[in-house]
């Protein structure tokens, strides 16, 4: 009876010590995305400090207190940290956790530490080889081939352990690595909705914006442009008068042009108030595109670049032809004014997965990580003379069409604009 009551006293104390490493995993997680994640959405490329000394902690508290499954046969969760730093930190954020673990556990004198840099060496190879592919799924293909993934550690481990004809471990091997799973899963989930959360509060602040805008642009715009009309007219009639002499001439074409430029704005703006949601038909974006790359080779002769394209044919969606060629003359344009001199601008288009995939590349002065997050937003551009409501617009109508626009960029290397739309297979559309 007191042998019953000890194994389960035994029992009780060692899920408590597993409840203690599940905490340890996921605690840290809501601290960093509570406290530490401000200003960063997403799977990022760059390597997050904030997140590596998360993952560092996270690894060194489960060798630091490992749970004593049997007598001499210790478990932790170590394994969950590197596959978390490799998926959504990047290659260096990763290999930084690896080398911190293996490092870790040459101090504290593991026996098995040669075995520990094969196998983690193997396991890093699989998740940069997976990372590729994990960014783009959805949260359901996430947790599948994570779980694929784990099932296949834990089969090699079980065969390892047959090998050493140590049968008897192979259910309680089982048992940990269905503990790890679901910890590990539950890290993702967590991490994914977090992520999730941010990015629709990222999307509210920025619709906010664009309201406030809309109503702007909904209420001044007449008042303005009536004046701005009159004005113009009486400059007209001022320009065909005999007696003024050339600098007075060139002065009203000047007030003229400026006049014209401001109508520009104020257009755009009640383009932004009011998106035009009617005339979709199905459109060949190979068409579209190889017409608005002729139109912009003047563009680019006139500022010493380049421009060339790779355009697949047969490409269709659904949109406002207009409104479609509206965006890639501004993404165009913007990418040819992103190039200093004798640069060039390149325009791909392709079909992927069921989405039309146009990309518009330039090897000009490139944009740093936060300058990249404020596009699209109104009042807000990397121009001079800019206003940031050509790209604002593109982006609104780019969302209109179910679409998305990924923009990458590095300093002093240039800038990726990738439109993505849907394929339209209708041919009665």
């Amino acid at each position: 009876m007191r042998a019953n009551v000890g194994r389960g006293v035994d029992m009780v104390e060692n899920l408590g010590h597993v409840l203690y490493h599940v905490l340890i995993i996921l605690f840290p997680i809501l601290v960093y995305y509570q406290f530490l994640n401000k200003g960063a959405i997403g799977i990022t490329g760059k390597v997050n400090f904030r997140f590596l000394i998360i993952m560092i902690f996270m690894v060194i508290c489960t060798m630091t207190f490992p749970i004593e499954v049997t007598e001499g046969s210790y478990y932790d969760q170590k394994l969950i940290p590197v596959i978390l730093s490799f998926l959504y930190g990047g290659l260096l954020t990763g290999a930084a956790v690896v080398v911190s673990m293996l490092y870790y556990l040459y101090i504290i004198g593991d026996n098995h530490i040669f075995v520990m840099v094969i196998n983690y060496l193997i396991l890093a190879g699989l998740l940069i080889a997976l990372r590729n592919r994990y960014i783009s799924l959805s949260l359901k293909k996430k947790i599948s081939s994570i779980s694929f993934l784990f099932l296949v550690i834990t089969a090699t481990r079980a065969i390892r352990l047959f090998y050493l004809n140590e049968e008897k471990e192979v259910f309680l091997n089982v048992f940990v690595s269905f503990i790890t799973w679901v910890s590990l899963v539950t890290a993702i989930m967590i991490i994914e909705n977090l992520n999730m959360q941010m990015q629709l509060q990222h999307e509210l602040q920025r619709s906010e914006k664009l309201k406030v805008v809309s109503e702007l642009a909904a209420s001044v715009a007449h008042e303005v442009r009536n004046p701005m009309t009159s004005t113009r007219g009486f400059l007209q009639l001022m320009s065909q008068d005999g007696n003024l002499n050339s600098s007075q001439k060139r002065y009203i074409d000047i007030s003229i042009e400026e006049l014209d430029r401001a109508q520009s704005i104020i257009q755009d703006y009640l383009s932004l108030a009011k998106p035009n949601k009617q005339g979709m038909d199905r459109v060949n974006v190979s068409k579209e595109l190889v017409h608005v790359v002729q139109l912009m080779s003047t563009y680019t002769t006139f500022n010493n670049t380049t421009i060339s394209h790779e355009i697949e044919e047969g490409l269709y969606i659904k949109a406002n032809k207009d409104e479609l060629k509206q965006v890639l003359i501004n993404l165009i344009k913007n990418a040819i004014e992103a190039i200093d001199k004798d640069g060039t601008v390149t325009v791909k288009a392709s079909s992927f997965r069921g989405m039309v995939v146009i990309k518009i590349m330039d090897d000009g002065v490139g944009m740093t990580p936060q300058q990249v997050e404020r596009l699209g937003t109104p009042f807000y551009s990397t121009k001079d003379k800019g206003t940031g409501i050509g790209l604002t617009i593109s982006f609104q109508i780019i969302e209109l069409l179910q679409g998305k626009i990924d923009v990458t960029s590095e300093v002093g290397k240039g800038s990726i604009f990738s439109i993505k739309l849907p394929v339209e297979t209708s041919e009665s559309s």
